[in-house]
Order: structure tokens, then sequence, then C-alpha cells
């Protein structure tokens, strides 16, 4: 791709780039070293200029095995970090690499996921709720409009799973089951939710014209989409969903996802992109004999082989409903997760002081579901695990807290400066994604 610059239109469930059908062979982009933590700075953005030794290694290996687009879950801003490091014009440069086989970018943006309850349709109105809408509407628009000029950039991913029942619905908390348990009661929808979304989606196109604006939802069954779709009428705004269907078993992976959604938008057609998908790469220690105990471990070869079939199997489901060359309505995906997470497997004070003796757990606990998950063939749910690649750090026994009594991290308090980045090996499942992306390009590079 030769241009210089980059404009990014929609035509029903196709992203096009310079007017050229785009298929996203992409990957989610978290790159906490080994020993950092969100809660902390820099919020989980390693994107920024002092940490350039992780992410120029990420991006050029992205570029060697295919990838064409990365998502990332928070790009820091001068309200987040009013004295920090907030320049991502390195990074962006290096994912364009003057236009040579690019890596578009999604930036994405944490601070609503954060504050997830000013969204909730009982207290929509509340004068604090909506003030703080007002102002992450202010601050999107103006990091779109910092970055607008910028041909790496694709897009902002407005928020990532704010999609609760009682934020996408209005709902009835009052009734009870025949048990007298507590359920929650759908009584029509949060047309406000839908409405506050447009808007700032209109407000991106203003600020940053050419580039694109996504909500990555919770995989609800498409009760988001069949709420708000008809609500979304910017141009330039398209669906994501975060989806973990399927098993290895079954090659249409993501089960009827497609078909629904295509139902869903038929009176407003747009683009759909995975926006996570994926299964650990990792297993229990105790399993099968104790499934429900153990640490962490890597797979057997057998478990193993599982996921490789998983990935070219749900892969394959995008391929098959893909929308840059046929007429299905997937843009693409972005596989969950480019490295494993193993901040998640730590209380999230990990840095605070006397942290220490709880650091590096091995199993994240309490955790989402530590029971047998059938549908993943290392059999758990362990999000520190689903990386394509493994990470381990160098020469931890040398490294010294940046507070003391904190955990061992990244950031080498006596030097000022990053450790050296942690060694990634990547497991058989990156090789067999890698593989089929550079099987599959998007048409815009065909």
């Amino acid at each position: 791709m030769a241009a210089s610059t980059t404009a990014w239109t929609l035509d029903g469930p196709r992203v096009l780039v310079n007017n050229k059908p785009f298929f996203a062979n992409g990957v989610s982009y978290s790159s906490l070293p080994w020993g950092s933590c969100p809660a902390f700075e820099p919020y989980g953005d390693f994107t920024i200029k002092a940490w350039s030794s992780v992410w120029q290694r990420d991006v050029a290996l992205m570029r060697t095995n295919a990838v064409n687009v990365l998502k990332t879950y928070n790009t820091l801003d001068r309200v987040q970090s009013p004295a920090g490091d907030i320049d991502h014009g390195p990074f962006l440069d290096a994912c364009w690499n003057d236009g040579t086989n690019p890596v578009f970018v999604l930036m994405g943006y944490a601070p609503p996921k954060n504050q997830q309850h000013i969204f909730i349709e009982e207290t929509w109105n509340n004068p604090q709720n909506v003030a703080l809408r007002a102002k992450i509407a202010k601050d999107i628009a103006a990091l779109a409009a910092a970055y607008a000029k910028h041909p790496a950039v694709m897009g902002f991913v407005m928020a990532n799973e704010t999609n609760a029942i009682d934020i996408i619905h209005k709902v009835d908390k009052t009734q009870r089951d025949k048990d007298g348990h507590p359920i929650i009661v759908v009584v029509g929808d949060n047309v406000a939710y839908f409405q506050y979304w447009n808007e700032v989606s209109t407000a991106i196109a203003t600020a940053a014209p050419g580039k694109l604006a996504l909500l990555a939802n919770v995989d609800d069954s498409m009760n988001t989409v069949n709420a708000g779709n008809k609500y979304m009428t910017a141009a330039n705004f398209f669906w994501g969903y975060n989806s973990y269907r399927g098993n290895w078993t079954n090659s249409n992976g993501f089960d009827n996802l497609f078909s629904t959604f295509a139902t869903a938008t038929k009176s407003n057609p747009k683009p759909l992109m995975l926006t996570e998908w994926g299964a650990p790469g990792s297993t229990h220690s105790d399993f099968p004999a104790a499934p429900s105990s153990g640490t962490i471990a890597e797979m057997s070869a057998a478990q193993m082989k599982d996921l490789c079939a998983y990935v070219s199997g749900h892969y394959g489901n995008m391929l098959a409903n893909r929308s840059d060359s046929g007429p299905g309505v997937c843009c693409g995906g972005a596989y969950f997760e480019w490295s494993d997470e193993w901040w998640k497997a730590d209380p999230i004070q990990c840095n605070a002081p006397n942290a220490a003796p709880t650091c590096y757990a091995g199993v994240w606990n309490p955790g989402p579901n530590m029971s047998f998950q059938p549908n993943y063939p290392g059999g758990y749910w362990d999000e520190e695990g689903f990386g394509l690649h493994a990470i381990a750090p160098v020469s931890p026994s040398t490294r010294v807290p940046v507070v003391p009594g904190g955990c061992l991290g990244p950031w080498n308090p006596q030097t000022n400066s990053p450790y050296p980045p942690d060694t990634l090996t990547a497991r058989a499942q990156a090789k067999t994604l890698f593989a089929a992306f550079a099987a599959n390009p998007s048409k815009t590079s065909a």
C-alpha cells in the first residue's frame, strides 16, 4: 500500500480502505510486560516511547506473521496522564512502516469500561453521570483529533464490554422467580445509550475524517445489536463482538453468530468484527484428576493439537462469512491475545507495598470461572493464558521492585528505564493462525 494517507469507509457490511475492501487478520494487543499492572502507570498502555523495546519487537513480529491489524485496550491521553508520556507517534510510525505491509491500529480507550456505572439506564439522568459521559465524549473526540492524520490509524474502539443487560435495556429489578430469588426483567431498551455512542461516533467522524468508530461488545446472543442497531446511523460506525463460542470439533465455530447478526442489521447493514476470539493455551496441573484445583500449566501435545483445530475451525468460519470478497458480514477479527497476561493472576494491588507474597500466583483465583470448561481444549478459562505467545521475564532474580515490598516488575527504578523485554515463545496455535493469515490475505493486498 503506497498511499501516505488512509481513508476508511463502510459500505454495508464491508470495510474499505482507500476504496478497497479490507479484511482484518488481527490480534488484540495488551502488551503488559511480566510484573506490570494496569492499575498503575502507564495504565496498560505500553505503546508509548518509553516502552519502545517492547512494541518495536512485537510490531515487527506481527508484520512477519501476516498480521494486518492490532487492537489496543487503552490509549493514554492528556486527561489520564497529564504529566506523563502520551506520545504514540513512534509506535504508529512503526506500525505504518512507510506504507509497506502496514499493521493498522484500532486505538482502544479504557475510561468507559472503568466507569461503566455511568451508562446504567436506571441512573442515566444522574447529574454526575451526565457530566462524566460528556467528559468521556469530549476526551474521545480529542483523542481522535490528535491522531486523525496518521495513516496507521484505522479507527477507535470507543468502549470495551460495556453492554451489560441493565445498560442496553430498561429493566425491572423488583421481580422474583418461583423460588423467591431476585431476577432482572427487561421492559424496554435504553435508547439513550445507543444515541450517546452514535453521537460520539459522529464526533469522531468530524474530528478524524476517514477513521472508523466501533463498540467491542460481550457476545450476548445479539441482544445489543437487536436493541441498538437502528439507532447507530453514523456512517463511520460498525459493531465489534468478543465471542468465545464453540469448541474444536465443529468447523462452524461461531455457531449462528453471523446469520443472526445479518438478520439484526438487515435494515441498517453494518460490518461485524470479532474484536476478541480465541481460547487459552493453558491447562491446570491437576487436570483431569482434580479439575477444580492445580496451578496453571502448559498444554499436553494432544490438547495443543485440539487447540490448533479450534483456531483453524473458528478462523475458517470467519473466512466463510467474510465481507471483503463475499456476501458475508464479517470484516475480520482480532485474536485474543498476542501474549499471555500474567497480571491477571495477581491481585489488583500487585505493586502496592507488601504485595510481593501474593505475586505471580499462577492461577487467577478468584476468577470468572475456575470450574471445568469443556469447550476449551485445556479445560479452563485462564484469562492470563490466552496468549499466542508465552512470556518469561529476563533475569527476574536481579530485579528490584519500584515500590519497597511490592512485586518485581518491568521497570528498573535504579536506571529509570525498562528492564529487557520479556522473552516470547510462540505456541503451536500461533503458528497455525499465522499460516492461515498468510494464506488468506485481505483483498486490499491481493
